[in-house]
């Protein structure tokens, strides 16, 4: 007798689950973590690009890590220091959520040695967007 209880709130939670799964849109996938360095290198290239237009040339070391990179970062431990005070320091720009994963990619670029100014302006690239997710 005591299960018979159950059947009706048990019946309206399959059709209150039924119901909301019906409408919802199918998840999309998230980009693999291949995917998102892929992109964070490529915003890195671009970034170094940028650099060198600017006649400010990046460091050799600005890919380390990415695919097919094997160079290093060879700054004086002074400057990579001064590089990860100012990621740290840096005021997140709109858009970037603290404690989120854009959070870390514009900190990181900063840290390589991108300029603030220029990493914020990257952080409306769709690479920075695919490096995010």
């Amino acid at each position: 007798m005591r299960s018979l209880a159950l059947l009706p709130p048990l019946c309206l939670l399959s059709l209150t689950l039924a119901a909301c799964s019906a409408g919802a849109p199918a998840p999309r996938a998230a980009p693999t973590g291949a995917a998102r360095i892929a992109a964070e290198c490529a915003l890195l290239t671009q970034a170094g690009t940028m650099m060198a237009a600017a006649g400010n040339a990046a460091h050799d070391g600005l890919l380390e890590g990415c695919p097919g990179s094997t160079a290093r970062d060879t700054r004086p431990l002074a400057r990579q220091t001064a590089s990860l005070r100012d990621g740290g320091q840096a005021a997140l720009p709109p858009g970037v959520a603290r404690g989120s994963r854009g959070e870390a990619v514009f900190r990181r670029m900063i840290t390589r040695g991108v300029p603030v100014s220029l990493a914020i302006r990257l952080t409306a690239d769709p690479l920075f967007a695919e490096a995010a997710r």
